[in-house]
């Protein structure tokens, strides 16, 4: 199988790509009941207690549209108390991971912005969506109904000191 640049695919493995600089966060604390789910992505942001979550459609509950990063761990459901597991995250805008998209993709999607949806504790790709516009795709894979995105910059959450 090839992606759009003509690449051939063995198998896709979800996460990152090898792809950009990454930039690992101290462990943060991760929300009860957080599920995160090998079969997809780990996109996550922070709740309104300053717990991170993986994000969904819509707008995230604490910094209104803006994502933190992607959690570094596998699959993994956390305690049931707040804050109980910890999880360091990429923050950089420039790492790249796959991940599978909700519908069929086409080389046309590439440059172009969509939303995150978990569906079932699965992360997906919503790129039927362009609401939040919180990844950015940089290649398609059509076989496998797959994308290879990094965080759009201007969705990535920031706060000042004071």
């Amino acid at each position: 199988m090839a992606n759009s640049l003509g690449m051939t695919i063995s198998r896709i493995k979800w996460g990152y790509s090898g792809k950009g600089t990454r930039t690992l966060s101290s462990p943060l604390p991760v929300g009860a009941s957080e599920v995160f789910k090998d079969a997809g992505g780990h996109f996550v942001w922070f709740d309104t207690s300053r717990r991170i979550e993986v994000a969904g459609s819509g707008n995230n509950p604490d910094a209104g549209a803006y994502i933190l990063g992607w959690a570094e761990c596998g699959e993994f459901t956390a305690s049931s108390t707040e804050g109980g597991d910890t999880i360091p995250v990429d923050t950089s805008t420039e790492s790249q991971y796959w991940m599978p998209a909700d519908a069929a993709v086409t080389a046309d999607m590439i440059g172009k912005t969509c939303d995150l949806i978990t569906t079932s504790n699965v992360q997906y790709a919503d790129v039927g969506e362009s609401n939040e516009d919180y990844i950015v795709i940089d290649d398609v894979d059509i076989t496998n109904q797959a994308v290879l995105v990094h965080m759009n910059e201007s969705k990535v959450y920031r706060t000042g000191i004071a």
